[in-house]
């Protein structure tokens, strides 16, 4: 399964964070046991998917922003 990353961010109007929308784009075959699966039941677990691969996005940009700051600070530091 493929997943892309879709969106933009941009500085919020408070300049305290950012805005914008982020959203992710799939695509892929699925499992042969998965095809078998009532589409009630597959739109239950794809519900599931969607929400981990949500918290891993979310998780990874606060991980990524904060990391990216304190990068950008010591080199704020260093050039003065």
């Amino acid at each position: 399964i493929l997943i892309d990353v879709v969106g933009e961010l941009y500085p919020s109007r408070d300049g305290k964070g950012v805005d914008g929308k982020i959203g992710f784009v799939t695509k892929g075959e699925l499992p042969p046991p998965m095809r078998l699966l009532p589409e009630q039941a597959l739109k239950s677990s794809l519900g599931t998917i969607n929400r981990t691969i949500t918290n891993f996005a979310i998780d990874n940009f606060q991980r990524g922003a904060r990391s990216k700051f304190q990068e950008f600070l010591l080199s704020e530091r260093t050039a003065q």
